[in-house]
């Protein structure tokens, strides 16, 4: 008798229902009755949503606690504290990203069922970024942040930047910019 448990026998997979075969190197092979795996202790959160977004413009995104192989570990439930990072301030006026309505960089309220949490996020300045998360244990980092291309929203407003001093009578010289921006301060190509 070969006792598996004492030989280590361990399964790093999908979780789920299943069953497992057995091959001899001679004889016939014999499967196990079906079996539940579920998954193991949460090791990273994963962030999803949609890669693209307009500044000002909202966007759900969810938020997956994840155990080594993957599987969504649905023991982590409740109402969980995260914090995201990432995404930057605007310029004109400066307005801070949101994830629930609550300020990136501050400590965010979720609740999450079955492993899984959603969200409303915002942002305001039109960059390439990537939305973090952690919960003081565990985060999301790498290929597990959401990568967000955020493009400006419509034409509002006009910024100029002039050159001082300049002579009078004569062309300006130095530096000297009119730039169409949206409501919070992105150009406008």
């Amino acid at each position: 008798v070969a006792n598996l448990t004492s030989l280590g026998l361990t399964f790093t997979g999908t979780s789920g229902d299943g069953t497992f075969t057995f091959t001899p190197a001679t004889g016939t092979a014999v499967t196990s009755a079906s079996i539940t795996v579920n998954p193991g202790e949460a090791s990273r959160l994963v962030i999803t949503g949609s890669g693209t977004q307009t500044a000002g413009a909202s966007q759900t995104i969810t938020i997956a606690a994840k155990d080594a192989q993957g599987n969504t570990v649905t023991g982590y439930t409740g109402t969980k504290s995260i914090t995201f990072s990432g995404p930057g301030t605007s310029s004109s006026p400066a307005t801070v990203p949101t994830v629930a309505s609550v300020n990136v960089g501050q400590a965010t309220s979720l609740t999450f069922s079955n492993g899984v949490a959603t969200a409303s996020l915002v942002v305001y300045r039109a960059e390439s970024t990537n939305l973090a998360a952690t919960d003081g244990t565990i985060s999301a980092a790498g290929t597990d942040r959401l990568s967000l291309t955020v493009s400006p929203s419509s034409y509002t407003k006009l910024a100029v930047s002039l050159a001082t001093p300049q002579i009078n009578g004569v062309a300006f010289t130095g530096t000297n910019t009119l730039t169409a921006q949206d409501a919070y301060g992105n150009t406008v190509p």
